[in-house]
């Protein structure tokens, strides 16, 4: 029966660092696409609100013009800013006798090079006060 004395394991010292490091790569790779996932889901829902505030303020009796895109702009402003607000186009404010339309695209950008960006396009929709007759 041979002794080992540690000869033979000496060119195997450190095999396990390489593959440790390796492994944290792929965790924190996965960890940065969940973040990206959620912080993509936060920016979507902020213009999902953004836009039925917007909508709900130019739909009111006796709303000025130019409501829709002032409250939109207000709400963006403060709940989404940074580089994920800078990937938001401008706000599109329909109005009709009957209702007001809110929509506003955005594209937000990967994070990483295997993602994909992503674009998405928000709708909002209110209907008019008319004045009693």
């Amino acid at each position: 029966m041979p002794v080992d004395t540690g000869a033979q394991r000496s060119g195997e010292r450190g095999s396990g660092a390489l593959t440790a490091v390796a492994a944290m790569g792929m965790f924190l790779m996965i960890l940065t696409l969940f973040v990206q996932f959620a912080v993509w889901q936060y920016g979507r829902g902020v213009l999902r609100s953004a836009a039925l505030e917007a909508a709900r303020a130019q739909a009111g009796l006796d709303a000025p013009a130019g409501s829709c895109e002032q409250r939109f702009e207000e709400v963006r402003s403060e709940l989404l800013g940074g580089d994920l607000g800078e990937q938001v186009s401008a706000v599109r404010c329909d109005v009709s006798a009957e209702r007001v339309v809110v929509s506003v695209d955005a594209d937000f950008k990967a994070w990483l090079p295997i993602s994909p960006d992503w674009s998405f396009t928000v709708e909002a929709v209110a209907v008019r006060e008319v004045e009693p007759s």
